[in-house]
């Protein structure tokens, strides 16, 4: 039987910047003189109502200033739930607190929440607000829960009721050091003060009134939805539920009102896309947004390609394009097309349910720096020596994001994702997506080719799946002859899951055979990672003949010992087949 012990948390959270007041004040509880089973851990928790600036830390109503001018004013309710992550002594647990009741004149509420008998003195708390965002592990929100919202400010699925995201951390004290305390406080992360309550998304309010000064005023234009994408990799879809005339659910007018709480920005470009005959383009260029802020107009500009059209949404069936920044290309339809696609330098695109099999080229071919938004499905296979996907040359990194998928496969001796044939390139930075990446002969899925160069490997997050071909690393180098290696940077898995397979005498991930990395770096914020090495390789690490690769660390160490679980992560080791019905060894790293 669990037994659980009374206490009262008092807990004062506060945005940052704001003075650290303490507004609780204990009930009178009563100490049980025996231990009783299921007694609750009861936490008091004061947030104080304010305006906006800056410091916002919790969801939002609308309100007039002394002047009329629109304001976000914050106030909390009773029944709304805060999750929270504390340490036990068995490791972390999570529950919700419930406002139970909030103080008119001052905004205070009085948050209940039943805590396990063995909370850790001294142990840290996460809270998330709101509960409904709260990710899986349970110590942070979960931004991909923010990316389809209606627009609207308020309502049982508006912008106040589950979108304005906050999160705080402090630290429990167990007050009298007995086995059953019956109060306790909390204070911040270094003990010395009050919990603060940081916002962590910034409010925009923006409509299409532009369309007038563009020539499209006409009869009232109904968008949905509503595309944004932020110039970090997150797409946002606000899909309009506003009743129309009839009882029905109508677009969004060009007058209308339209909110969305969105995670900050520095500096970038933000693309609004919409839809009335055509795709639009609408962008708000080189824009900061800062979190707990609220932005009444955000200023944006209609795009207009070189022959005056507003139409950005290009069709790779009108022929190969190069592409401008901003651009959405897009097929009409879902046969494979030879045209290619030129990014030039800096230049941000998205890809939307594109499929390329080019004739003697790669199917994209970067010139510089370049960003790729994976949108829908997308599938790119080249059957000569060039990759699906060619970064640029030198000091350049491509980095692709998104939330749809991409299947970058050669046939022939080349990348799916990296160098040509003897060739090399830059920097491949992934950081979201659903991406599968299969290497030719002697290739890497990820990375380079026979006899070729790649820079840094980096995967940030995403699903992704890469395979090399005969010799070569799933990710990592290819294969080569003695005489001529080749070589890879560093390889570096900070997040999400990867799966990757080495061909003949490759590892998984780093080195083919004959070939060279930097470094290998598997960090902890991994999900998983899944490798399996090639006939007589390991799977990480180096290939057959490595012709001196650097230094391989995981979780933070580099005298791991395969099938021993770190700080972090798990191991498992297993033996499976490969193609040729030869033994070969998997390791499976999953995140404790």
């Amino acid at each position: 039987m669990t037994f659980k012990k009374t206490l009262l948390l008092a807990v004062t959270l506060l945005t940052a910047g704001m003075m650290a007041t303490s507004c609780s004040s204990e009930d009178d509880i009563e100490t049980p003189q025996t231990q009783q089973p299921f007694e609750k851990i009861t936490m008091t928790t004061t947030l104080a109502s304010k305006g906006e600036d800056g410091s916002h830390n919790r969801a939002i109503t609308p309100g007039k200033d002394d002047q009329d001018k629109e304001i976000l004013n914050v106030t909390w309710a009773a029944g709304e739930e805060i999750a929270l992550y504390y340490q036990t002594a068995a490791g972390y647990a999570k529950t919700m607190g419930t406002v139970q009741s909030v103080d008119a004149t001052t905004g205070a509420a009085t948050i209940i929440a039943s805590l396990d008998a063995n909370t850790t003195d001294d142990g840290t708390v996460k809270f998330v607000y709101p509960a409904s965002l709260v990710n899986e592990t349970g110590d942070d929100i979960d931004e991909t829960k923010l990316l389809s919202q209606n627009g609207n400010l308020t309502g049982a699925n508006g912008i106040s009721t589950k979108f304005d995201a906050a999160t705080g951390e402090g630290k429990i004290h167990l007050n009298g050091g007995t086995t059953m305390p019956t109060t306790a406080t909390v204070t911040n992360t270094a003990g010395t003060g009050n919990v603060s309550l940081i916002n962590r998304v910034c409010i925009c309010k923006f409509h299409f009134d532009i369309l007038e000064s563009a020539g499209l005023s006409g009869p009232e234009r109904l968008f949905n939805p509503i595309i944004i994408r932020d110039g970090n990799g997150h797409t946002y879809t606000i899909t309009s539920d506003k009743d129309d005339d009839t009882g029905g659910t109508r677009g969004f007018k060009r007058s209308d009102d339209i909110y969305i709480a969105l995670l900050p920005i520095s500096g970038k470009t933000v693309s609004f896309y919409t839809k009335y005959s055509n795709y639009y383009l609408y962008t708000a260029s080189n824009t900061t947004l800062i979190a707990g802020k609220f932005y009444r107009n955000l200023s944006i500009n209609m795009l207009k390609d070189e022959s005056g059209q507003c139409n950005m949404y290009r069709d790779l069936r009108d022929g190969s394009i190069t592409a401008n920044d901003g651009d959405i290309i897009y097929m009409s339809s879902s046969a494979a097309t030879a045209n290619t696609i030129t990014i030039p330098d800096g230049a941000t695109i998205t890809i939307e349910n594109v499929s390329i099999n080019p004739a003697n080229s790669a199917g994209i071919i970067c010139e510089g720096d370049a960003t790729i938004n994976i949108e829908g499905v997308n599938t790119i296979t080249t059957t000569v020596q060039s990759p699906a996907i060619q970064p640029s040359t030198g000091e350049k990194t491509l980095t692709i994001q998104g939330s749809g998928s991409l299947t970058a496969t050669c046939t022939q001796s080349c990348a799916g994702i990296g160098s040509s044939w003897k060739g090399t390139c830059g920097n491949i930075t992934i950081n979201g997506g659903n991406i599968t990446a299969i290497g030719g002969f002697y290739s890497a899925g990820i990375g380079c080719s026979w006899t070729g160069t790649c820079g840094n490997i980096t995967i940030n997050g995403g699903n992704i799946t890469a395979f090399g071909g005969d010799w070569a690393a799933g990710i990592g180098s290819g294969g080569n002859h003695e005489d001529v290696p080749s070589v890879c940077g560093n390889i570096t898995i900070s997040g999400g899951s990867v799966t990757a397979t080495g061909g003949g005498y490759g590892v998984g991930i780093g080195s083919g055979k004959h070939g060279k990395y930097g470094n290998i770096t598997i960090g902890d914020g991994i999900t998983n990672v899944t490798s399996t090495g090639g006939y007589q390789v390991p799977p990480i690490g180096k290939g057959a003949d490595d012709k001196g690769s650097g230094s391989v660390s995981i979780d933070g160490s580099t005298t791991w010992t395969a099938g021993t679980a770190t700080e972090h992560l798990n191991w498992n080791i297993s033996t499976v087949k490969d193609n040729q019905n030869r033994d070969v060894t998997r390791w499976t790293l999953t995140h404790k």
